[in-house]
């Protein structure tokens, strides 16, 4: 397994499928760049929806509720 195979396997969470396993190094490397970018993405938006969701709650409450909801 390559260097980016097993990156692409790290950032699907488990072993590559044959069909991925098949790629060559450079497409894994790409595919796992995509990967790694959509979710950082995702991360982001869930941020920003998480705090205009918190814009609705009073701001002494703010904290507590983002300690509750986040640990």
């Amino acid at each position: 397994m390559t260097p980016a195979h097993a990156r692409l396997a790290d950032e699907l969470g488990g072993p590559l499928p044959p069909g991925l396993a098949g790629l060559d190094e450079a497409d894994a490397a790409h595919l796992a760049d995509a990967v790694e970018a959509a979710r950082a993405r995702q991360s982001a938006a869930l941020r920003d929806a998480t705090d205009g969701g918190l814009e609705f709650v009073p701001k002494l409450l703010r904290g507590p509720v983002k300690k509750v909801l986040f640990g």
